[in-house]
């Protein structure tokens, strides 16, 4: 057991321990969160120390867990190696009932590769006829009104501010040339907007 207070730890560490002075405390700092040394404020300073059998309780303690979990490393290596061996084994049955019956196991991963390519080229020509497709076309039909119906209702939004603006400066005229700044093009003076 060794007992210094914080001023000969500065001393004796940088020529030690080769650390900076100045990182003295940052570097007790983390001995004393690594529960390494221990610290108690004894007057007006700080004195440290560290006991052997600490050390040996936290070396013991690790090794410990470090044992435990090669144990528990080893038991799934073994249930890895026993779920290979089933694998194989289930794979060569069905290798073997495929070849009583005639099937290779290769013939079926080409003819499901070929099945794969065929199906990619039929997606690529439905996808040339989804235009007449009765899905495609309701879905448009969908957007359509949802459209319409935005259109009618910013119409409707746009007429109230023009009656607006005809109450608040009293002259239509007045109202118009600001709506028609406002809409441009889409604004005929006397007529409103445009019909699309």
């Amino acid at each position: 057991m060794g007992v210094y207070s914080f001023k000969e730890l500065e001393k004796l560490l940088p020529s030690v321990g080769s650390i900076n002075g100045m990182q003295v405390k940052d570097y007790l700092q983390a001995l004393q969160d690594e529960n390494q040394i221990r610290v108690e404020k004894i007057g007006s300073g700080n004195w440290y120390w560290s006991f052997r059998s600490d050390a040996k309780r936290s070396k013991e303690a690790i090794l410990n867990n470090l044992k435990s979990e090669e144990t528990k490393l080893v038991t799934t290596i073994a249930d890895t190696e026993k779920q290979i061996e089933e694998e194989m084994t289930k794979r060569e049955e069905d290798d073997e009932m495929l070849e009583g019956g005639g099937i290779d196991r290769k013939a079926l991963f080409e003819t499901h590769e070929a099945l794969l390519k065929e199906m990619d080229i039929l997606d690529k020509e439905l996808s040339l006829y989804s235009a007449n497709n009765p899905a495609e076309v309701l879905r448009k039909v969908a957007d359509t009104q949802k459209l319409k119906d935005s259109a009618i209702r910013w119409t409707d939004n746009i007429e109230s501010l023009e009656s607006f603006l005809v109450n608040l400066t009293g002259d239509r005229a007045q109202a118009a040339s600001y709506m028609q700044s406002a809409c441009g093009d889409e604004y005929v003076i006397g007529e409103g907007l445009k019909e699309l």
